[in-house]
């Protein structure tokens, strides 16, 4: 069973639950607006996993993967604390996310029961403006189906 629409809304809410991100910040899907701060979180197309069974059949393999981006926006520019402090935000963000994993602490997730959220890329900035940029980093999100 493909990745269900309401799994991208279930992880968006996971994320909210990060000391790092402020609240009072927009947390939004697919879109970050030109100015600071806020929060998005992107789908990104991800490789389906097949096995073959007895029969010789393509059938779904029953661990599957997919992945997705969260981004920021976020002040940018000559100030190098800024810039600095751009990067120890996502070094916190990473570490909440791996503490997550540790205790297994996971998002429900329809068709399946989440096994690992690891980033899979560094943080660094993508887009830059001259007064804003939007940071990311990747995420791989490993479940099994059923």
């Amino acid at each position: 069973m493909p990745l269900e629409s309401n799994n991208a809304e279930q992880l968006r809410e996971w994320f909210k639950n990060c000391p790092a991100l402020a609240s009072g910040n927009r947390f939004r899907m697919d879109y970050l607006a030109e100015n600071p701060t806020e929060y998005a979180l992107y789908a990104v197309p991800s490789q389906l996993a097949y096995r073959e069974n007895i029969l010789g059949e393509e059938i779904l393999a029953n661990e599957q993967t997919v992945n997705y981006i969260f981004a920021s926006k976020e002040s940018y520019g000559a100030d190098v604390e800024q810039n600095l402090a751009n990067l120890g935000f996502y070094d916190e963000i990473v570490a909440w996310i791996l503490e997550q994993n540790a205790k297994r602490d996971f998002p429900a997730f329809a068709g399946g029961r989440i096994k690992s959220i690891v980033p899979t890329l560094t943080a660094y900035p993508i887009e830059i403006g001259s007064d804003a940029a939007r940071y990311q980093i990747q995420l791989r999100i490993t479940y099994r189906r059923g």
